[in-house]
């Protein structure tokens, strides 16, 4: 079979996104939002995929369905507690969604030929405190994430990985 070069660099990039979607024993879990004195579990959500490629500019967004996350707070320093059974090798992300009339999506991927890296636009994520706090089940560690500044009313999620999303709102 022969396939062109913007086909091998898309089948390359979808078979990478694949690959990430397998739990692994480095993903967070037992994830939970800690609301004034209140604990929810949260729930992960994987992303769907969107995108535009071309040889010029190419672009990859992951959606995320519904306008609104069903986990809602009123609390702006929202605390999140999680447990990791690896030392962090990648950072864990606190973003912001951008929402449109009926999903949230965030741009994963931009650039221009060939192979694109994937990473947040700087200015969604949230900058946060990291703290261990612990051991959890087995040989797991725990871990306490906040935000330093107070987060805007606005749909956000928390995530090691980008496709994966422990996703809620800011009322």
């Amino acid at each position: 079979m022969r396939m062109s070069f913007p086909g091998l660099v898309m089948l390359l990039f979808v078979a990478s996104l694949s690959a990430q979607q397998v739990s692994e024993t480095g993903d967070l879990e037992r994830v939970q939002l800690i609301d004034a004195n209140q604990s929810v579990q949260m729930r992960d959500q994987v992303a769907s995929r969107k995108g535009s490629w071309g040889v010029v500019v190419s672009k990859q967004y992951f959606v995320f369905k519904d306008r609104r996350a069903a986990l809602r707070t009123k609390t702006k320093l929202p605390e999140f507690q999680f447990e990791m059974y690896q030392s962090f090798d990648q950072p864990v992300y606190l973003f912001r969604f951008d929402v449109r009339s009926d999903h949230r999506e965030i741009r994963v991927a931009k650039g221009t030929g060939g192979l694109i890296p994937m990473s947040i636009p700087t200015d969604h994520i949230i900058e946060t405190r990291l703290e261990e706090i612990g051991n959890g089940q087995n040989l797991a560690k725990r871990y306490r994430l906040k935000p330093i500044a107070p987060l805007q009313p606005g749909e956000y999620c928390l995530a090691r990985r980008i496709s994966t999303c422990f996703d809620f709102g800011v009322d």
